[in-house]
C-alpha cells in the first residue's frame, strides 16, 4: 500500500523523505524509551510544549501584522495544532510504541468527545453560528473542523521514523508537560460541567485561575518526583506562559478601558494574573514536594 502510494503521490514522498533527513539530526537520542502509559503522557508533553512554542510564534506574527496594517489570507493558529497533534505521536510512538500511541490518540478522542457537550449548549444558545471558518454546530462542519488534529497525527505517524531512542529511562520535562497538560484538561472540564453554565462572568473567570493553580500545583508534585524536576518545572511554566506573553496579554491590555463594564474588567484582569500566578505554583510547588522527599522527618 506504501509503495502504490509512493508511485501515485512522487512529490509527497519526496518532501517527507526530505523532511525526515533534516528532522532526524535533531530527534536522534532526544527521547527514552518508557513503560506504555508514560510514554503517552511524555508524547502528549510534546504536543503541549510543540504547540505553545508555535502559538507563541504565531502571536508574535499577528502582533507584527497588526502593527503593519497587513493582514495574512490564511489563519496561522492551525499550525500549532498540526504540529502538537505531530509531536504527540512522534514521541509517543518513539518513547513507547504502538500501545503509547493508543493510549494517546485515546487521550485526544476522549478530549473532542467532551467538547460537543458544551459546544451543544452554545450552538442552542447561538442559533448555530459559532465562527467565520466552519460552522461547528453542524456534524459535518464539527468533523471539518478536526482537520488540524487528523494532519498533524498524520504528519507525526509519517516522522515517526526519525526519532531514535538513546535507551530506557525517564523523560523528564516531557512527563511533567504532560502531566500539566492533562491536569489543565481536567480543571477545565470540570469548570465547562459547573462553573461555565453560571451567569456570573468574575466568578467564572476565577474559577478558571483557581483551576489552573490546582493543575500547576498537581504537576509539580509530579516534577518533584523526577530528575532535574524543578528545572523541569521552571522549563515548562516558561513555554507554558510564551503564548499568554505574546498575545493573551497584549490582547487583554488592549480591551482595558474605562468604558470596559466592572465584570468584564474583573474577567481581563484575571485573565492577565492567572497565567504566571499558576506558573508560579508550578515551580513552587515542584520545589516543595522535591524538599520533603529529602528532609528527614523528626521522630514522634
Amino acid at each position: 500500500m506504501r509503495d502504490g502510494l509512493a508511485r501515485e503521490f512522487p512529490e509527497a514522498g519526496r518532501a517527507i523523505a526530505w523532511t525526515r533527513a533534516r528532522i532526524a539530526p535533531l530527534t536522534e537520542s532526544v527521547v527514552l524509551t518508557e513503560p506504555a502509559v508514560w510514554a503517552a503522557i511524555s508524547g502528549i508533553g510534546a504536543g503541549f510544549v510543540v504547540s505553545n512554542v508555535l502559538q507563541a510564534v504565531v502571536g508574535l506574527v499577528n502582533q507584527a501584522l497588526l502593527a503593519t496594517g497587513s493582514e495574512l489570507p490564511f489563519a496561522l493558529f492551525p499550525i500549532a495544532t498540526i504540529s502538537g497533534s505531530a509531536a504527540v505521536a512522534v514521541i509517543a510512538l518513539g518513547a513507547g510504541g504502538a500501545a503509547a500511541l493508543v493510549i494517546a490518540l485515546a487521550y485526544i478522542a476522549l478530549g473532542i468527545a467532551l467538547r460537543i457537550p458544551g459546544l451543544r449548549t452554545f450552538c442552542e444558545r447561538s442559533d448555530g453560528f459559532l465562527n467565520l471558518v466552519s460552522d461547528q454546530c453542524t456534524a459535518l462542519g464539527f468533523l471539518i473542523s478536526l482537520w488540524p488534529q487528523l494532519l498533524g497525527i498524520g504528519v507525526g505517524l509519517a516522522l515517526s521514523r526519525t526519532i531514535t531512542p538513546r535507551g530506557s529511562g525517564i523523560n523528564s520535562l516531557l512527563r511533567v508537560a504532560g502531566s500539566l497538560a492533562i491536569a489543565l484538561t481536567v480543571a477545565n472540564q470540570l469548570w465547562a460541567a459547573t462553573i461555565a453554565q453560571s451567569t456570573n462572568a468574575l466568578a467564572s473567570g476565577l474559577t478558571i485561575g483557581a483551576g489552573m493553580a490546582a493543575a500547576a500545583v498537581a504537576a509539580g508534585v509530579v516534577a518533584a518526583q523526577l530528575p532535574h524536576g524543578v528545572r523541569n518545572a521552571a522549563t515548562v511554566g516558561t513555554l507554558w506562559l510564551l503564548p499568554w506573553l505574546t498575545l493573551q496579554l497584549p490582547l487583554a491590555l488592549r480591551n482595558v478601558g474605562p468604558a470596559v463594564p466592572s465584570d468584564v474588567a474583573g474577567v481581563i484582569a484575571a485573565t492577565i494574573v492567572a497565567p504566571p500566578i499558576a506558573a508560579a505554583f508550578l515551580v513552587l510547588s515542584a520545589a516543595v514536594a522535591s524538599r520533603a522527599r529529602f528532609v528527614p522527618r523528626e521522630p514522634a
